[in-house]
């Protein structure tokens, strides 16, 4: 039977090189405090002023790209635009422009023709030349006055337009301000009617000492894990790097994008980061 001392030599020579691993192991990852935030966050406000007329959402929807987040009152600008269609699509003034200057042809012509007979005056001739040339003018400003119309149609419906306000991203409804009924104004002073947040992806942010500067790249994996009572481990990448380091503190900050297709991860959320060495 085997003592317990020759064991023990026997294990030494591999508790030797475990111990002298476990540093090894340590120094592989380092771990940093961090905040989890929304990607970016907006405040919709009114391009112009208007009654709400109506809210769409509230706090906490969540909203895709292009969603229809208020709409203002627009009965004035819905019928101006109407308006402004119509004239767009009528054809009347240019066909009987187009006609008159058709008639002047055909008169020059024939003055024409009897001036060279001797059968009328160049007088007549010059009469006729200057009404052809009234006429095609006409016709002309005909064609110009419907792409004028044209162009204020495109003009009133731009403006029917900013009474929708429609969400530039895909997000969620942090704040609702104002409600159906209540005077919305522009300006960048003026209260906001909502306020959204992207969480797909998030933005994790952590401030690193100036030693690991030349160790974080852009593209690198971080593993993070969001404090209780959050569970699970997120990977990160690292998508941009401070420029300039604070010298009071020796410290820069660095921002990782954190995938959130479901929306599952809340932001405002503080979290652990593991960086590679």
């Amino acid at each position: 039977m085997t003592s317990f001392p020759s064991k023990m030599s026997r294990l030494r020579p591999t508790l030797a090189l475990l111990c002298a691993a476990l540093p090894l192991v340590a120094a592989q990852a380092a771990d940093f405090d961090c905040l989890i935030e929304p990607s970016q966050t907006l405040d919709i406000r009114s391009p112009v002023n208007g009654l709400i007329e109506r809210v769409h959402v509230e706090r906490g929807s969540v909203v895709k790209r292009g969603a229809v987040l208020v709409t203002l009152e627009s009965t004035v600008e819905r019928a101006a635009t109407e308006l402004a269609r119509f004239r767009s699509t009528t054809d009347g003034a240019i066909q009987s422009a187009e006609s008159r200057a058709a008639h002047a042809a055909r008169k020059l012509r024939r003055k024409s023709d009897l001036a060279e007979k001797s059968y009328t005056s160049a007088q007549d001739r010059d009469d006729a030349e200057a009404e052809q040339a009234i006429a095609q003018a006409d016709a002309l400003t005909a064609r110009e006055n419907k792409q004028m119309a044209k162009l204020e149609f495109a003009y009133t419906s731009a403006q029917l337009a900013q009474r929708t306000l429609r969400s530039p991203i895909d997000g969620v409804v942090t704040e609702q301000t104002m409600h159906a009924g209540e005077l919305a104004e522009a300006g960048d002073n003026k209260p906001s009617i909502l306020k959204l947040a992207q969480t797909n992806p998030l933005r994790v942010k952590l401030i690193l000492p100036v030693a690991w500067y030349t160790k974080v790249k852009p593209g690198m994996q971080a593993e993070v894990t969001p404090e209780k009572p959050l569970d699970g481990r997120f990977t990160a990448a690292v998508t941009s790097i401070d420029k300039v380091i604070d010298a009071a503190s020796g410290t820069f900050q660095v921002r990782m994008d954190l995938p959130n297709p479901s929306g599952t991860l809340p932001g405002g959320v503080k979290c652990k980061a593991r960086l590679p060495l």
